[in-house]
Formats: C-alpha cells, sequence, structure tokens
C-alpha cells in the first residue's frame, strides 16, 4: 500500500477522510500535524501560548521546529503500515525533508493526494465547523441542531480558533502561496493525484483507497 501526503485547502476535509478509513478498518499510521499542535496549545507554557498565538493568527509556525515535530512523530508511528502525512509537509523545502527521510529509512516515498474544493465551499465549512474538545470529532453547525454537546461523546462542542473569520483568509493565503509550487512537483515524479472534495463522503474514501492500494 502507498505512503500518503493528504493535501487540500482548509476546509476540505482530510480529518473527515482520515475518520472514514478507521471505520473501515483500513490499517495506517497517520502524522497529524495539526493535532500535534493543537495538543501542545493546550499546555500552560512558553511553547504552549507561542503556539496558540500563532494559530489563532492562521500563521505558520518556525520551519525547523515544526520539521522536528514531523521526525519525532515519524519515530513514534508504526512504519510497516502505509503512512498518512496530515498538515506535513506544507512547503517545498519540507517535501524535500520528507523525500530524504523516506529515502534514508528505506520507506516508499509518499504520493501527494489532492483534495480539490473551491474557496467558496472551504469558507463555508469552516465558518460552520464545530469539533468536539475531547474527542476531536468534527461536525457542521447544521448537525449540531443547537446542541452544545458532541454526538459522538458527549463531549463539550468549540470552535477551533483557525476557523475563526480572521485567521480564515490568513489560511487561505499561506495554502495557495505554496500549493503550486509543491504540485509542480510531484505531477512532475508522476506522484500527483486528485480527489473530487465534492462527492459525498462515502465515494471519497472509496477514491482514497483506490489510491492507498495502488503499486508502486
Amino acid at each position: 500500500m502507498k505512503n500518503i501526503i493528504l493535501f487540500g485547502p482548509p476546509g476540505s476535509g482530510k480529518s473527515t477522510l482520515v475518520e472514514l478509513l478507521k471505520e473501515r478498518n483500513i490499517p495506517f499510521s497517520l502524522i497529524s500535524m495539526g493535532q500535534i499542535l493543537r495538543d501542545i496549545a493546550k499546555e500552560e507554557s512558553e511553547l504552549g501560548q507561542k503556539v496558540r498565538e500563532t494559530m489563532a493568527r492562521g500563521d505558520l509556525l518556525d520551519d525547523l521546529f515544526i520539521t522536528e515535530l514531523f521526525k519525532k512523530g515519524l519515530r513514534e508511528v508504526d512504519k510497516t503500515n502505509s503512512l498518512i502525512l496530515d498538515g506535513y509537509p506544507r512547503s517545498l523545502g519540507q517535501v524535500n525533508v520528507v523525500d530524504e527521510i523516506f529515502t534514508n529509512e528505506n520507506l516508499d516515498l509518499p504520493v501527494l493526494v489532492y483534495i480539490k474544493i473551491s474557496k467558496e465551499e472551504s469558507v463555508s465549512r469552516l465558518s460552520s465547523r464545530r469539533v468536539c474538545s475531547k474527542c476531536k470529532e468534527n461536525f457542521q453547525v447544521s448537525e449540531l441542531a443547537g446542541s452544545n454537546e458532541c454526538l459522538k461523546c458527549g463531549g463539550e462542542i468549540i470552535q477551533r480558533d483557525d476557523d475563526k473569520p480572521e485567521a480564515i483568509e490568513n489560511r487561505f493565503e499561506l495554502f495557495y502561496m505554496q500549493f503550486e509550487i509543491i504540485k509542480h512537483y510531484f505531477e512532475s515524479k508522476n506522484r500527483y493525484y486528485e480527489i473530487d472534495g465534492m462527492i459525498s463522503k462515502p465515494e471519497r474514501v472509496e477514491e482514497l483507497i483506490k489510491i492507498l492500494n495502488l503499486k508502486y
């Protein structure tokens, strides 16, 4: 099975795809940079405060710091499964780091899977997205019907700081600034795939499973 970098604009549904894979009992190991950073942001420390403030603005954190977090995450996961990277790499420099590490560890180089949605759809999803503070399940406001309790575990429903209007536009700018460069790199290596982010969730996960099962 292939190793995959899940890529898409904010709100494209990367986390949802990962959860759907889990429900299908597909074996994989996940490194989610967003979740790693959100966990750090909860800490009552100088680092926690720095991460909280940076994420609230929709900015990117220091490249070296993020890369070290990725390396740590890679050391801790089961590399006999397919690896799914979410939130790293986000620049061509980071792509080169991933390729170098995977080569040195005799891991198959990852393919890029881009979840394609319009900016308008992305903004709509982000502004109405809520997340459980306990189990991290994502919901749309319409699904909650006014409730502030998670439909899955009963935890408190919150809005992520980086989903607030003041951060959304900045996140888009940063994403599209890097995307075309990264896309060109993976296309030139025949390691680029797209999934239509507007098809149904079951259809999206089927497309991802097909890519995972492709032979190198």
